[in-house]
This record gives C-alpha cells, structure tokens and sequence, in this order.
C-alpha cells in the first residue's frame, strides 16, 4: 500500500469513527425515533349538544317500571328512565326481570347513614384533587341531582344525561373585583335606597393604580352576612352577567366571573344495543373548574346490587377469576379492588402491594338466585379499576363496580426545615377518550359464571378475536428452556457482568431429542437467553447471537428439529423492559417518566420484602412511543434467522403510562399502541407465544403459557374459578406456569389441576445444574436441572394428554364445585371430568372418585 492509499485509508476510518460518535451522540441526547402518540388515543372528537330539546319518551303497551317512562327499546329489552332521580332500569320483556341502576329500597335501608344514601342514590362518584393535593369525593345525587343541576336528552336508542357536578354560584366572584366610580353610581348605587347605596359604597375603596377605580374589599365582603346583603343589593340594582363581564374587561381583571368552588360537568350515555345496555361516558366532553383536578370516576356502583335476602355471588376477575358469595359477613376484610391488566408498573413507590395474581380481563358480574348480569369494560379497560364489596358494612347492598382513572397519581417528598410533607400529585393532563361498559343479562341455568363465560367468548368469538383450533391428536408440551444469563463476576476487584450458559443450543436439542424418544411429539420450547447478553438482554434493536450458547446455524438446526417433529421453538423477547442502559438505548430520552417527571428506573419485586430490591440489577420501562420502532428493528434483524415462532415475554401482559411533558401517554393508549406491534409480529410469526397474556392479546397468539391457575386469594373472596381458561378453551392453546418451579411442587396435585384447566403441562429447565444459577438474579430457578425432573414430567404429560387430547378442541360449557375440593368441569362434546383434591373418595352421580384423584364421563381415551 502507497502512502496514498494509507492516507485515504486513515482518512475513512476517522470519518468512520466520527460518523459513529455523532450517530452515538445523536442517539443518547436524542433517543431512539418516537411516534405520534395522538394518532392512538382514540379521543372522541363529537362536540356536546349545546341546544337540547324536551326529552322524549314513547308509549309504553307493557306492564312498565313505576316511577320511571320509557325511553328505548330493543331485542326484548326496554330502557325507562327517572325524570327526578336521573336513576334508569332495563326491563327484560321475556322474563319480566327488572335491573335498576339503584337500590330500590335504598331509603328504608335502616344501616346505611345520611352519607350512604346520598351514594346508594348515585350514579357517579367522582374524587379530585385540589392545588394542594386535598382529596375529595362528589356523589353526584347530593353534588347534582338533588340541586337539579343536570339536563337529560334524547340520543339514539338511549338517553343523554348531563350532570353539573358542585356548587357553581359565583360567590364573591359575582362582584366586579375592579369598578369605576362612574359604572358603580351608575349601575348600582343610583338604583338603591339610600341605607343600601351608602353600605354597597363602603365595600369598594379606591384603587391604588387609579383613584377612579373602585376595588373590592375581600377582607369585609368574604364574610357570608356582608357577602349576602352584597349580592343582594347587586341583585337589585340589576347588575347582570353581561355588566360584570363588561368591568371585568375594562379593567384587565382575568377569571372574573369564575366560581372558585370544584365544579365538574360529566355527561353520562345510556343505549340499548343488541339486546344488552350500553353506558358511554365521553371524557373528552368532561369539564373541569379552576384548579380542581378529577382524579377518578366510579361509573354505576350500584347497578344491579343484591340486597341482605339475596343469595348467590359476585364474580371478579382476579387471577383466573373468583367468587365472593353475596352477604358473606366478611365485614372486617378490606374490600376487593383491583387494576385491570395490572398495576401501572410506571410507579416510582418502592413499596408495592402483595398481590400475587393480575386481573387479565376486563370483566365482572353478579349472580343473584336464577338471574343474573355480566359487564364487559369495553373502552378506558386500560384505565380502569374492579372494585366489589359486600352487604352490612356501610349499607346492605353487595355491589360490584368499575372505576376509572383519569390521571396518574404519584407521591413527591418535599422537605421544609427539618419536616418532610408527603404531597399527592396528579398528571396534569388527564385521558380524553371515552369510557365504555356493556352489560348483558342471564337467565336460568346460564345464569352463572360459565354462563358469563360463554357470553364472554361468544363476543370475543364476533370479533375474531378467538378462532377454534384445528384437530391435533396430542396436547402440547411446553418446555420453557433458560439459554444465556448475566452474572456479576469481578477482575482483580472490579466488578463486571458476564454470560453463563445454562443451556445450550445442542444441549436444548438432546434435551428435545429425549422427549421425542419417550413419545412426546408436540413439545413447544420457549428458549429465554439466547441474544443480547443473556436473559436479561440489550435493547432489542441490535440481535447478536450469545455465542456461549451457540452458532444461528445450530440455532436453525434446533428450530428444524422440533418442526420435524410436530413442535416449534419459540426464542424468547422482552420489548418493554429494557435492562442494559446500552448505546442504542438513552433513558433519558427513551424511558418512560413517573408523574414525578423522574426517569421509570425499577428494580425487580420482592415479596419477602413487599418493595423493590434495590440491591438486585435495575432495569427501565421503555416509553410506548418508542414501541413500534423497537419492535420493527427486531423484526427486521431476527427475520434473518429464519425462525417459525417467537416468544413475547411483557408484549402481552405490561401496560405502563409516560408522564413526560411533551407527550403523555394513558395506559389506554399503550395498549393501543402494544396491539398494533402485536398485530405487526403476528403477520411475520402466526405461530406466536405470549406469557401471562391480557384479554386485549388473545387474538395475536396461538400458546399463551403462565395463565393464571389460581386468585390472589383476597381474605374478601370465597372461592377461585377458571375462568380465564373457561374462555379460551377450544381456541388456544394453553399451559399454566412452570410446574417444577411452583410454590407447590407435588406434581399429583398439579395434574389434577390441569386437568380442570383443562391446560397443558409446563416445565422450565436448564442442561447445566441449577446450582451455578446460586448468587445470580435467576436463583429463583433452584430446580430447573432436567435430568433430575424428566422422567416424571413425561409420566405426568402423557397422563394428561390421554384424557386431554380428545377434548383439545372442544369449549368448557360448565364448570361447578360440586363440595370442597370436588369440581366438575362439562365440556360441549358432552365429556364429563370429576376433580377429586381431597384424602377420602366421593361419590357424585354414582360415580365414585378416589382421593387425590379423578373420574371421566364420556371421554374418548
């Protein structure tokens, strides 16, 4: 090479290095590429009525509800609506059924306090927040109804009620602040005796910028005696609005004729649609008041609440799905509330409550003697809370409810002197789409929560959300292999990070090999630590292969062997996590923010501890802004690797919110955005897998695995249910969560389980022994070594599949527990399955089932 040539060559390589630093020092000032997150928040852009006309109503030929006219009907169902109460029913014309939106016996109920019945006669509670964080409440019967402060409306199929929230008198406000002397003689004092002109007079003094401006003396007039005869005298001067608005300009006087009282405008929908009753509230038609910000809205508390005679129970999603059985006398337990699709996990609290399921659907329901109605969140379910409780606490109605939060809410320490004060904060701007529940109404036999399953499935079924499975002749078999993993080492006392193999790609495919000698034919390997640095990998815009577990060829090799033999691998991403701060990734461009404007740095959940571990690696929450590009870079650098499956470890299941100033994101949006990439992979990989997955992302995965088995067992509750898998089953295929790595590792017990979940077998393992896993952040896998668990797991699936196989297909139409400890799960090909969990056999319909054990009806083994 000429010296030329080596010049030129120098030359491009510092190009090249400068290239690259400025493309590094784009992106850590800069960030990764965001969207336009007012593309996905569905905000609902039709102006409020601002004339409205007389309501009307139409005849009624039926027996009707008293007290009320009708104002909608459809598919069997009648609306009727309460001029004075603004309460509504929906008379069922089939069975004569009556739903009211309110206790009718609310005012004879002798434990319920004044307060209460104000609640029990509502239809909105709203909570806010003042300037300084001060929380209060606003049923909307004593803030609304009873002042008349609402206006009801025809819409189609339905009723418009908008409800004035608050006391929205002027007050002082209704006296100019600043007066000429002339516009006050001539307005006011010339048109009062002569006591009341020289009292009015005495009240404005004047102004310091100009002597012919009067101003208001607020320290004499803010008295309610000198405030009354004020406004009294104004009243009769005839000083009007148009009067005060015209001084209050001439005089630069800014919110001038403003209440500084909390006042809220909501306007609430109520439609019949297809046979069921649909309640909109439209947030972008929301009004606030001054400096009063809504916190939540509790929409319906009491629609359809069983009184102290009533038996039956409240359903409630929570982990599979549980039972609290109306008038349980728990009075002494708190009530259930839980976060629909989890807690906001963008909260920088380190403690954090005990809860050890999620609540994946957004769903809920009330079962009262042979009736009973089922609610479907279907708009705002991101933003929204399920809350139940039961009769003889502060009323003696059992109710069940969703509530939504408009805001984000976090808590900021300030320090003054040597005092620290906790203030509440909410996020300035608050969700502006529209909240939406459907509910639906059950007779008879379906009048259960297998009822409220099957009408759960069949919406979902409308909308192609769920597809039934094709035949198959065995179950699957989900092995979820642990690959890479970080560990912290050092180097002469300086600290580094490292990667283990725990499983290699050849080690997977003997493992795999294995199974396929001892007849197992359908077995889905989930594969977690395979690029990026290991479990915990880089941000996902960069795939490099771990080269401690193997080449992409042996990779490729692995996948063709498991499709060969009527499986598939499913190498394992997590897209909303990120745990390196690497150079494709700038928290403080790219992380989500708390309300606190902080960067959404976390550390992994101990429950020994109830908080965040702090001395355990942190990770970030990346902003759902960034999503779509994130997730479009992998797709185009994995799709080089010819993969037929893929994993999704927190695409399904984690909803978290960005606070940051310039773009605020809802949860409600996050999940429109997270829907979109899902759809965006599943047109790449039909064959997806997705962990823990939420109702909203069902239809983009074909194995879903750690579906919820059981409730967070709240001391409220009484029973758990599987209703979760009730409604999946016969569309997807399914697997609970990691049998060797369970709380409860007696694998009997966890058959007879699976079997009334009707879900497959699941095992995490790793080639290499799990005690190197020992002083690591995955010390939870203390018993992964497969050699140790295989010949068991084999045994246990092949159990299984033999009463499983044929039923793989077909829907779980009932499921009931017959005594404690027996259940009996009816599936729609008329096969019958008995679960018996307790030490003594029973006997149930002559059949006899031993303990511990089960008994089949009509399946096919």
């Amino acid at each position: 090479m000429n010296k030329k040539q080596r010049l030129y060559t120098v030359l491009a390589g510092g190009v090249a290095v400068v290239i690259i630093a400025a493309g590094l020092l784009y992106i850590n000032n800069r960030g990764i590429p965001a969207v336009e997150v007012a593309a996905y928040a569905q905000t609902t852009t039709e102006a409020q009525p601002t004339e409205v006309d007389a309501l009307r109503f139409l005849t009624d030929a039926s027996e009707g509800v008293p007290g009320m006219k009708l104002v909608a009907e459809d598919t069997g169902l009648a609306l009727y609506y309460n001029e004075e109460t603004t309460e509504i029913a929906v008379r069922d014309g089939n069975s004569g059924q009556i739903w009211y939106s309110n206790p009718e016996a609310r005012n004879e109920d002798g434990l319920a306090s004044g307060y209460e019945k104000e609640v029990l006669s509502s239809q909105l509670n709203v909570s806010f927040r003042d300037a300084i964080g001060t929380l209060e409440n606003y049923p909307n019967f004593s803030s609304s109804i009873s002042n008349k402060q609402f206006v009801a409306s025809n819409i189609e199929q339905g009723v418009r009620v908008n409800y004035t929230l608050g006391d929205t008198s002027l007050g002082i406000n209704a006296l100019p602040k600043l007066i000429s002397k002339q516009r006050l003689e001539e307005k006011v004092l010339s048109k009062l005796d002569e006591t009341a002109a020289r009292y009015t007079s005495a009240r404005y003094y004047p102004s310091k910028a100009n002597p012919d401006v009067l101003e208001r003396l607020d320290g004499q007039i803010s008295k309610q005696l000198v405030l009354n005869k004020m406004l009294d005298a104004f009243e009769t001067a005839g000083y009007s609005e148009e009067d005060l608005a015209y001084d209050n300009q001439e005089n630069g006087v800014e919110g001038g004729g403003a209440s500084e009282k909390p006042s809220f405008e909501i306007p609430v929908e109520y439609r019949l649609e297809e046979g069921t009753l649909l309640v909109t509230v439209p947030l972008s038609q929301v009004k606030e008041s001054g400096q009063y910000r809504i916190r939540n809205i509790d929409l319906l508390a009491y629609f359809g609440a069983a009184d102290a005679e009533e038996e039956g129970y409240m359903f409630v999603p929570d982990g599979s799905g549980s039972l609290i059985h109306l008038n349980n006398g728990k009075i002494k337990e708190e009530q259930y509330v839980q976060r629909v699709y989890g807690m906001d996990p963008n909260d920088n609290s380190l403690n954090r409550p005990q809860v050890s399921e999620s609540a994946h659907m957004p769903v809920f329901g009330l079962k009262s003697g042979d009736r009973a109605w089922f609610a479907i969140i279907e708009k705002g379910d991101a933003m929204a809370s399920i809350a139940a409780d039961i009769g003889g606490r502060q009323n003696s109605y059992n109710h069940v409810y969703s509530s939504f939060s408009l805001r984000g809410e976090d808590e900021l320490e300030m320090y003054t002197s040597q005092k620290m004060q906790e203030i509440q904060l909410l996020s300035e701007e608050p969700f502006r789409g529209d909240i939406q529940v459907r509910y639906q109404f059950l007779q008879g036999n379906d009048a259960s929560y297998s009822g409220m399953a099957r009408l759960y499935q069949q919406q979902l079924m409308n909308q192609d959300v769920l597809k039934p499975l094709v035949d198959q002749e065995d179950i699957p078999f989900y092995v979820n292999v642990l690959g890479a993993v970080d560990k912290r080492a050092s180097f002469l006392g300086v600290p580094y990070r490292t990667t283990l193999a725990m499983t290699t790609y050849e080690q997977a495919g003997t493992i795999a090999e294995e199974l396929q000698q001892k007849g197992l034919k359908h077995v889905q390997m989930r594969y977690q630590g395979w690029f990026g640095g290991g479990f915990s990998h880089h941000t996902p815009t960069r795939v490099k292969l771990d080269s401690e577990v193997g080449s992409s060829s042996e990779l490729k090799q692995l996948s063709e062997q498991l499709r060969e033999s009527g499986g598939a691998l499913f190498p394992d991403v997590a897209f909303q996590h990120i745990y390196h701060n690497d150079s494709r990734f700038a928290p403080s461009a790219d992380a989500a923010r708390f309300v606190t404007k902080e960067t959404a740095q976390l550390y992994p959940y101990n429950p020994a501890l109830n908080r965040m571990d702090q001395s355990r690696n942190d990770y970030y929450l990346l902003s759902a802004a960034k999503l779509p590009y994130v997730v479009s870079e992998f797709a185009e650098k994995v799709g080089k690797l010819e993969l037929q499956g893929l994993s999704l470890r927190d695409l399904g299941q984690v909803l978290s919110s960005d606070y940051r100033d310039s773009r605020v994101i809802h949860r409600e949006t996050a999940k429109n955005i997270v829907q979109e990439q899902l759809e965006k992979l599943q047109q790449t990989y039909p064959n997806m897998m997705l962990s823990s997955a939420n109702a909203y992302a069902w239809g983009y995965a074909q194995h879903i695995v750690d579906v919820p088995g059981s409730s967070s067992r709240f001391n409220i509750t009484d029973e758990e249910v599987p209703f979760y898998e009730m409604v999946i089953h016969g569309y997807k295929d399914y697997a609970g969560s990691p049998m060797n790595t369970s709380g409860d590792q007696d694998l009997r017990k966890q058959l007879l389980r699976s079997l009334e979940l009707g879900a497959a077998p699941q095992f995490q393992w790793t080639y290499e022994p799990s005690s190197l896993l020992k002083l690591t952040n995955y010390d939870s896998a203390y018993a992964t070594d497969y050699a140790y668990w295989v010949d068991e797991a084999v045994e246990l699936y092949q159990e299984a599949n033999e009463v499983l196989r044929g039923l793989r297909t077909q829907t779980i139409v009932d499921h009931k527990r017959i005594q404690d400890g027996v259940v009996q799960v009816n599936y729609s090909g008329g096969a019958q399955i008995l679960v018996n969990y307790t030490s003594e056999p029973v006997t149930v319909d002559n059949i006899v089932v031993g303990a511990a054990d089960y008994a089949l009806k009509g399946v096919n083994r």
